[in-house]
């Protein structure tokens, strides 16, 4: 039985790639500025508890909506590009795009659209629930580049480690709330602990669209170094195979 072959990620061009961790890494870094901005223009005064509220749910609700549709294209051009279990990861991830749009519409969305029954923290079930709408698919996305037997092994050994980063940004600030409000509510150390949580939730896109980004670094190199991979595979599929001279 033949053995396959590596490939890299992308048949013809990483550019879906790199835009998809591009878009990434900076609607990340916005939204975590933008809020730092308005947290501190709130803990200044300039601004009332309510107004910061509404601006930053305004904000969200507007930068999410653009971000979860550029989100959605670009996996489904990265789907395009890919082929074999690279493809099918792409494809799950586009499910993650919805998480974008469903900030600063998710409560409304569950207790109002639904009607699950109004409790005192239903602001952080409806973070919760954007959480993990946005850490599965892309869990079972990098799931399936690292155990995908044609990825190149540095792509799939990156993938291993951006499914413990997807988590960790992911389920650290669940962990915290949790202590906050039901364990230990009022503990010093807890305290400490949602400052951290803080800095870990801005980082929940930043770090996956890292990933990304160098992801297409390491295929493209890879492609590079075997360029003859891509070339032969699609002249055995078209036919177009010319046989050594004999010399006959």
């Amino acid at each position: 039985m033949a053995k396959k072959s590596k490939q890299p990620l992308m048949r013809r061009t990483h550019l879906p790639l790199i835009l998809l961790g591009t878009a990434m890494t900076v609607y990340g870094l916005v939204t975590a500025l933008v809020g730092s901005w308005f947290s501190n223009q709130a803990m200044r005064g300039l601004i009332t508890a309510g107004v910061y509220r509404s601006q930053q749910a305004a904000f969200e609700q507007a930068a999410g909506l653009i971000a979860g549709i550029a989100f959605l294209v670009l996996f489904i051009l990265c789907a395009v590009y890919s082929s074999g279990i690279a493809r099918t990861a792409f494809a799950i991830g586009a499910v993650a795009s919805a998480a974008p749009i469903l900030t600063g519409r998710a409560e409304h969305l569950l207790f109002d659209v639904i009607g699950l029954p109004t409790m005192s923290a239903g602001s952080v079930v409806a973070g919760a629930v954007t959480t993990l709408l946005f850490t599965l698919p892309m869990v079972i996305l990098f799931i399936l580049l690292a155990s995908g037997s044609r990825v190149p092994r540095g792509c799939r050994w990156l993938s291993l480690a951006s499914i413990l980063i997807v988590l960790g940004t992911a389920f650290f600030p669940i962990y915290v709330t949790v202590l906050a409000f039901l364990l230990k509510p009022g503990d010093p150390a807890v305290g400490r602990m949602i400052e951290v949580s803080s800095q870990v939730i801005k980082l929940r896109f930043i770090l996956p669209g890292l990933s990304f980004l160098l992801m297409s670094f390491l295929s493209m190199r890879f492609a590079r170094i075997h360029p003859l991979t891509n070339s032969s595979e699609s002249e055995l599929r078209s036919g177009d195979v010319s046989l050594p001279q004999t010399g006959i």
